[in-house]
């Protein structure tokens, strides 16, 4: 589908039916992600926080980088960003790391769907590469350095007690101890000596803000023509509902 406008007039009408969506309901447009809103009815994606109204065409990569900036910025990072600084703010309390535990479900979820952008490797049902790919994204953001020599046992034995003990038990594992004052900035530190994992999630964090800004950067760089091909074969599997709403 293509637009031949680049602007839209909402009516009083259309901004009552963004205010007054009702989540869950298949029938109703919808909000694709932070001030981009589906109608389904006029088959229309507008950019709603565009200093005007913009109709956005989701088979577009220039589009696709800003659904995909807003959504990982503002319903990822933001809430991620939120909850560490109450961490923060509360370190002398009996729980200083309560929203911790969280934030670091989030960076794991960030590793993954970013390295599968990269690699151009969407997820299917019965996919058993996530560790692999995890894997691959832990090695690509926190690479080696003077503390640590990351070969792929102990980035399995890290990513057991911090992602997938948090995706099948609700909880890191009991090697892992969370801390954002470590005097050394290194966001991750394997001690071998007693098989203990030292976490830094504010660092965590600052890396994979970099991260995603620098790969959009290379997104918009028209000559990345292989992470660019990657990203929308990876965007329109994630998207695939909302492309054919649109294009039905």
């Amino acid at each position: 589908m293509y637009w031949l406008e680049s602007t839209v007039i909402l009516t009083e009408g259309d901004i009552k039916d963004m205010n007054n969506n009702k989540e869950g309901n298949p029938e109703e447009s919808f909000y694709l992600c932070e001030s981009i809103w589906l109608d389904r009815d006029k088959k229309m994606l507008i950019d709603i926080e565009f200093p005007s109204p913009k109709l956005l065409n989701i088979n577009d990569i220039t589009d696709c980088i800003v659904i995909i900036e807003r959504e990982i910025k503002e319903w990822l990072f933001e809430p991620m960003i939120l909850l560490i600084n109450n961490d923060l703010e509360n370190k002398l309390n009996y729980r200083p790391f309560k929203n911790s535990i969280f934030v670091l479900y989030g960076i794991f979820s960030y590793i993954e769907k970013i390295q599968r952008f990269r690699e151009g490797k969407f997820y299917s049902s019965g996919d058993n590469n996530s560790t692999k790919i995890l894997t691959q994204g832990f090695k690509r953001l926190f690479p080696d350095n003077e503390q640590n020599d990351y070969g792929n046992q102990k980035i399995g034995q890290i990513l057991k007690n911090t992602r997938h003990s948090l995706m099948h038990f609700g909880n890191i594992g009991d090697k892992v101890l969370i801390n954002n004052d470590y005097e050394n900035s290194v966001p991750v530190v394997y001690l071998g000596s007693n098989r203990k994992i030292e976490i830094n999630p504010l660092e965590m964090i600052k890396i994979i803000i970099n991260d995603f800004n620098s790969y959009l950067d290379e997104l918009r760089d028209e000559n990345n023509y292989k992470i660019r091909e990657n990203f929308m074969k990876v965007f329109k599997s994630y998207y695939a509902d909302e492309i054919s709403i649109l294009q039905s």
